[in-house]
């Protein structure tokens, strides 16, 4: 009975350790995605961690798949200052995570015209080859 015990304390354990391994992986690769798409605008990341089928939505409703999400992020005139993630959630199941976070930011348009960006993200990860990759994102504006 105790081994027994000892062997499932050690198995939840283990569960717990991976697990917390997973979602620091994806939080890294939530961070890389903004960055990459938000500041630095970097199609070389945005190609490494983006799915090949993913459905990337946006606030307006507009739906783009990798090649339009890439090139879009890659032309846009818009620059953000100020950016921010706060209320991350991250649930894993074996090689599927599901995020859920906020995003605010000053936005400024090709005249200067400044904004705000305040959105609710959701987004699907998928673990493939080792490595998590965005699977969907849909994004809704917050007031």
């Amino acid at each position: 009975m105790k081994k027994g015990l000892i062997i499932l304390f050690i198995l939840f354990s283990l569960t717990a350790i991976a697990q917390g391994k997973a979602e620091k992986k994806i939080l890294n690769n939530i961070k890389a995605l903004n960055s990459a798409i938000f500041m630095n605008r970097d199609s070389a990341v945005l190609l490494q961690i983006v799915g090949e089928r993913v459905t990337y939505g946006h606030s307006s409703g507009k739906i783009e798949n990798k090649a339009e999400m890439v090139h879009n992020a890659m032309v846009s005139s818009t620059t953000y200052k100020d950016f921010g993630m706060s209320d991350v959630s991250i649930v894993v199941d074996r090689k599927t995570a599901i995020v859920r976070h906020v995003l605010k930011a000053r936005s400024f348009d090709a005249t200067g015209k400044e904004g705000v960006l305040h959105l609710n993200v959701l987004q699907t990860w998928i673990k493939k080859n080792k490595q998590w990759i965005l699977a969907a994102r849909q994004a809704v504006k917050l007031s």
